[in-house]
């Protein structure tokens, strides 16, 4: 079960690295972080984040275009890791 703090916490991080989302919308989990405006740049703040603010470190072989598909993808890895 996830844990509805994190995924509060993750939209969170993830609002501001999303230049496509209308301002005061959800984040939504299951929407392609690319096409919301997640770009490699923005991937590498939110990278930097997530490990300041959550405290988990993604190692690299879990750097993958599929880990950061989705918000939900990228939870996925960070319940696992924490």
């Amino acid at each position: 079960m996830t844990d509805p703090n994190l995924t509060a916490k993750l939209q969170e991080i993830l609002r501001p690295k999303l230049r496509f989302l209308t301002p005061g919308a959800d984040v939504p989990m299951d929407e392609d972080l690319g096409k919301l405006g997640l770009d490699s740049m923005a991937s590498i703040d939110l990278l930097m984040d997530i490990e300041s603010q959550l405290g988990v470190q993604i190692p690299d072989e879990l750097m993958t275009a599929e880990t950061f598909e989705t918000g939900h993808h990228l939870l996925a890895v960070i319940e696992k890791l924490m």
